[in-house]
């Protein structure tokens, strides 16, 4: 057994200052037991006291106290004080060579390099002298030879334009053993475990996510352990790369869409080796997204009504991809199948006024309003945040009663002309007339005069043109109904605002064929 040290609490560790095979530094402090130096193990392997050992409690706090300990420990050793039992007999150390020495394993000098699950291939053979040339045999003393220089003899490598490290500083020994190894290729740690680590510890620095090829230890099967036409030493180029795993990634976007994003590769987005958030993003969903989308991000600070969906735990990406899609913005869903995931149930907005069931309104209702026909929410709703109530583009009063302004009705005015209420003759204009009397026009230039919502269902409707069963009324919500009944010239009304009426066009019904079969404005 080798005299070892041990650490009860190694801070070195966490620093990375005894993190490497060194000849100035002890083998491995991670694991809480530090090794002798390289040269220490040598002169004890030749002096034979490597039968026993005791174990020495250490606490160490820099790297000059590390180096110490192993140097005090050899002293120890050599003087006779802890390297072996009192009661073990004291065997003569090994004479020292003076002749070229075919087995350097015989005579229990270097014995301890043949003790490995896998040898290097002169270290099997017992050919020392395959790496080892000897200066003066009657002094032991071997030529210096560079360790890049002596690896490269039966290890060439191409050395492309970026080289890892230890290979350009000539040290294979950083992450090889030049004899032997508990480890495939000969490796100084278990790849999985410790060895990538014991330089690049940032890479596994503590985080809720981690991707599969990090937390196994894989690190080459994203990067090339000597050298690499890439950057980061990455084994192809970084899309492709990403690819190999995530080819349902590269099959959206053949999309139309594409996110601009991916144009600047996965990492402009994700962490390749872990992250304190989901799917390895750098950083939260929105805070990400703000990185680019600055001007959207604020806007939706400042607005007076925000989407409540901007705030749930998916954020952006609970209505856009995130790569690419083949609707326009990055939709995940067209309208409305995306607007109704969420609001297929009643929802409670942060002022305490419910939203209706928009799924279930729409499903009971087959006369739509023409944008809700054509798919398009957002033509009166803003999808992220706005100065207006509901979300809405425009102006639209909330009020059943109003004065009439052009400006107050700009939501309607969008798609309607707003001759509809302006003009007192209909002709041409609208089916809702009495004769040529404008019966748009008539309801609102009034003192108390009826908006649109006093009549009509802005989604959708049981009855044509959009006409509402009951309209809410006071501030007590009393639901005043309509009674409206559509007739072939006309139509007829039996409200709580006014006795019962008819009205006629004064022509006949248009043929079937020209009428709108799913309603519509008169």
């Amino acid at each position: 057994m080798p005299l070892i040290l041990k650490v009860e609490k190694n801070p070195l560790s966490q620093s990375g200052i005894c993190s490497g095979a060194r000849m100035n530094a002890p083998q491995t402090c991670q694991s809480g037991v530090i090794s002798l130096i390289p040269q220490a193990r040598r002169v004890l392997e030749r002096c034979g006291v490597f039968q026993e050992a005791r174990v020495i409690p250490l606490r160490l706090t820099s790297q000059r106290q590390c180096i110490s300990a192993s140097v005090l420990a050899l002293g120890v050793a050599l003087g006779g004080g802890l390297a072996r039992s009192p009661a073990a007999p004291v065997d003569q150390p090994p004479t020292k060579p003076t002749t070229v020495t075919p087995d350097c394993t015989a005579g229990g000098c270097h014995a301890g390099v043949l003790a490995h699950k896998f040898l290097h291939g002169p270290t099997a053979g017992k050919k020392c002298d395959a790496c080892h040339e000897y200066d003066e045999p009657r002094e032991h003393r071997f030529r210096a030879v560079s360790e890049s220089d002596l690896c490269a003899r039966c290890h060439p490598m191409e050395h492309r334009n970026v080289i890892h490290k230890p290979v350009r500083d000539g040290q294979c020994s950083a992450c090889h053993d030049p004899h032997g190894s508990e480890h495939r290729l000969m490796l100084i740690a278990d790849p999985a475990k410790g060895l990538c680590i014991s330089c690049h510890i940032h890479e596994e620095s503590p985080a809720e996510h981690v991707h599969g090829p990090v937390a196994a230890g894989a690190c080459i099967l994203c990067h090339e352990p000597h050298s690499s036409w890439q950057p980061s030493l990455l084994v192809k180029s970084a899309s492709d790369l990403c690819a190999d795993c995530h080819a349902e990634v590269q099959q959206a976007g053949a999309g139309l869409h594409v996110h601009a994003a991916m144009e600047q590769g996965c990492t402009s987005c994700h962490n390749p080796h872990a992250s304190l958030h989901p799917y390895m993003l750098h950083k939260a969903t929105d805070d990400l997204c703000a990185d680019c989308h600055g001007e959207t991000m604020q806007a939706i600070g400042s607005a007076a009504v925000v989407h409540g969906a901007v705030h749930e735990a998916e954020g952006c990406t609970q209505c856009h991809s995130p790569h690419s899609s083949r609707l326009p913005n990055l939709q995940k869903h067209a309208e409305p199948e995306t607007c109704l995931a969420c609001h297929d149930k009643p929802l409670a907005t942060e002022t305490g006024r419910v939203l209706t069931n928009m799924a279930l309104l729409l499903h009971e209702s087959p006369d739509h309003h023409g944008p809700i026909r054509e798919g398009s929410c957002s033509s009166c709703h803003e999808p992220h945040a706005a100065e207006h109530a509901n979300l809405l583009v425009q102006t639209y009063p909330p009020e059943f009663y109003a004065p009439f302004e052009i400006d107050r009705y700009a939501l309607c005015f969008t798609c309607h002309m707003a001759e509809m209420a302006t003009s007192k003759s209909g002709m041409g204009l609208t089916r809702f007339r009495d004769g040529d009397v404008n019966l748009h026009w008539l309801h609102v230039n009034q003192e108390k005069g009826r908006t649109c919502r006093a009549c009509h269902e802005v989604h959708a409707s049981k009855r044509p043109f959009h006409v509402r069963e009951s309209v809410p009324f006071g501030s007590s919500g009393w639901l005043l109904e309509i009674n409206f009944e559509a007739r072939p010239d006309g139509g007829f009304c039996a409200p709580g605002c006014h006795v019962e009426r008819a009205y006629a066009r004064g022509e006949a019904e248009e043929p079937a064929a020209s009428r709108d079969p799913k309603g519509g404005s008169q």
